[in-house]
């Protein structure tokens, strides 16, 4: 194993090129996706929950766009090919990483949400392959349901530009998990609840399958018959060490698991998206100043990233279309940061939310946020808790108005008024939007000066200054 010096980060170079050995394992990539159906939630809707962990430095804005109609064919450019345009395109959310034509998650008109984990494959993958970002957008724009949405994403599974992926696809009745490796794929139906990180979860418990996917690993020797072929097993890179994507895909299962029947979205934001395994046997080697061991809410040390986004969907099979789906959204870490609902009836969405390059922006909602959580970085133990509590304040706030705002706009549905409810859903997710943006820059001031009072605890702050540089944030106290 080659160990680069790490500059400048410790007085004890031996103790930290040490640490970093034993970390360095653990540097894999680090998403996470779960769901839960209607039969384990405590108000029968369906709830799935992302959290996006790319590169530290790559911004991700939420984007939105309406239904469309695409006329004389032709072919859409994604991230790094081409592929024939549908005639119609649904109308969607996504979360979409600054240099990508797809989402790490999202959700369309009809209820239908998807989440996307990158794996590692016996399958190489190529250097100009359809990524999985851009299947997602490409179920979300041509798929009514999560089965539909999920043969959409495997009919471009082109086996000359091969990706290797894993994902859960959901609608308000089912969900499914996906797991790709090149051309080849097996799909399982989530009976309850259902978790996937960035390694293979399904072996012999499919229900849908490519027809090849059993003689390939036969004819690659990676199995000798029927009777011994796993997928996992099978397809999964060898001598990997994926006990991070593990260890997170237990716990979340776990907490899931334990709260089958009473699963709420305020559990999904708190309990999950921001674990750092509090409560578990994994919760001492998380330590805020050092931020390299993964966990669901991902933070960054120097070689991996840290979560950009996530993303939680609540999903009626019995509500009119406005009412149909809720997005609720959160910019970079979300255990110091803010989810907003969203809503179908429209655009609900700023333009704003949909700016934001990998260039600092005071203007842009993404980075008010990751401004601020490379604020608390510098001392996280002294200033989390700050935006903690008013966030926390405004999400109960956001989460009791929504029930009402619903209530309202189902009677002005039910009344035959729709225009008006829409309407009062625009109003409510704008002024959810203009709240938060006040708390950004009341709480960006006051973490300037906690830093100056309370000073620096940040193992990686060679790092994290070099992140600004790259990204020309100018962050006081560095």
């Amino acid at each position: 194993m080659n160990i680069r010096p790490l500059p400048s980060l410790s007085p004890y170079p031996f103790a930290v090129a040490l640490l970093a050995a034993v970390c360095l394992p653990l540097s894999a990539p680090a998403c996470d996706t779960w769901v839960a159906l209607a039969n384990s939630t405590r108000d029968g809707s369906v709830i799935m929950a992302k959290n996006s962990d790319r590169k530290a430095t790559e911004a991700q804005p939420l984007m939105y766009f309406a239904r469309r109609q695409h006329a004389g064919g032709g072919e859409v450019r994604l991230t790094r090919m081409s592929v024939p345009q549908a005639k119609e395109t649904y109308e969607h959310i996504g979360s979409r990483p600054s240099w990508t034509w797809g989402y790490e998650h999202g959700l369309n008109e009809w209820g239908v949400a998807i989440g996307n984990e990158a794996v590692k494959s016996r399958v190489p993958a190529v250097a100009d392959s359809l990524i999985g970002m851009d299947l997602v957008r490409l179920g979300l724009e041509r798929g009514k349901t999560a089965h539909e949405a999920m043969h959409v994403m495997i009919s471009h599974l082109d086996p000359r530009k091969v990706s290797n992926h894993s994902f859960i696809i959901a609608d308000p009745q089912t969900a499914w998990v996906l797991e790709t490796a090149g051309k080849y794929w097996v799909a399982k139906q989530v009976r309850d609840i259902g978790a996937i990180s960035n390694v293979y979860s399904i072996e012999r418990d499919y229900d849908e399958a490519h027809p090849e996917v059993v003689s390939h690993a036969i004819a690659e020797g990676w199995c000798k018959s029927e009777e011994t072929f796993g997928f996992a097993r099978c397809y999964s890179l060898p001598a990997r060490d994926y006990s991070s994507a593990q260890n997170r895909f237990r716990q979340v299962t776990s907490i899931l698991r334990q709260n089958k029947g009473d699963i709420t979205v305020e559990l999904m934001m708190d309990k999950i998206s921001r674990s750092h395994h509090e409560g578990t046997l994994e919760e001492p080697k998380w330590a805020p100043n050092d931020s390299w061991f993964c966990t669901v809410c991902m933070h960054n040390g120097p070689e991996h990233g840290r979560t950009e986004a996530s993303m939680v969907v609540q999903l009626w099979r019995d509500k009119p279309p406005p009412l149909r789906a809720v997005y609720w959204a959160s910019f970079s870490s979300p255990c110091v940061n803010v989810f907003k609902p969203f809503y179908f009836a429209g655009r609900t969405i700023p333009e704003s939310y949909s700016n934001a390059r990998d260039i600092y922006d005071p203007a842009s909602p993404w980075w008010w946020a990751e401004k601020l959580k490379r604020q608390v970085d510098l001392n996280y133990n002294k200033l989390a808790p700050l935006p903690a509590a008013v966030f926390r304040e405004t999400e109960k706030w956001e989460l009791a108005k929504s029930r009402k705002v619903e209530e309202e706009a189902m009677r002005l549905v039910q009344s035959h008024r729709e225009a008006e409810a829409r309407q009062l859903l625009r109003d409510f997710s704008l002024e959810c939007c203009n709240r938060v943006e006040k708390e950004y820059a009341r709480l960006h001031q006051l973490l300037e000066t906690k830093v100056a009072e309370h000073g620096t605890d940040y193992l990686w702050l060679d790092a994290l200054r070099e992140n600004c540089k790259t990204n020309a944030l100018p962050l006081p106290g560095l």
